[in-house]
């Protein structure tokens, strides 16, 4: 039996910033994600004083993760968690099999 998991999430921010008494500044942020089996999709949305929006969207399918601490330095590496579980078992089962052989 299958699992049909579903979760969405929304948040918007605006500033508002003057300066020497000028015309309010507004800028604009907004982000929204939805995830299901198959993986996530967020799609992003800034708006800077006096530019036109600019957006953006990603998608990250399920049973990966993205590693990396996100900075401006750091570039980010999808990796297959499956890959990395099956890996991890064979070499529990090695070594294992290695102890009871030994003992």
């Amino acid at each position: 039996m299958s699992s049909n998991s579903q979760s969405y999430s929304y948040s918007y921010y605006s500033s508002s910033s003057s300066s020497n008494g000028g015309p309010p500044q507004n800028t604009t942020y907004a982000e929204r994600s939805y995830t299901d089996n198959t993986g996530t999709t967020t799609e992003r949305m800034h708006q800077l004083p006096g530019q036109q929006p600019v957006y953006e969207s990603s998608e990250r399918p399920s049973g990966r993760r993205v590693e990396g601490a996100g900075g401006a330095s750091s570039q980010n590496r999808i990796t297959d968690v499956t890959d990395a579980d099956k890996q991890y078992e064979e070499r529990m089962e090695d070594e294992y099999a290695k102890r009871e052989g030994g003992a």
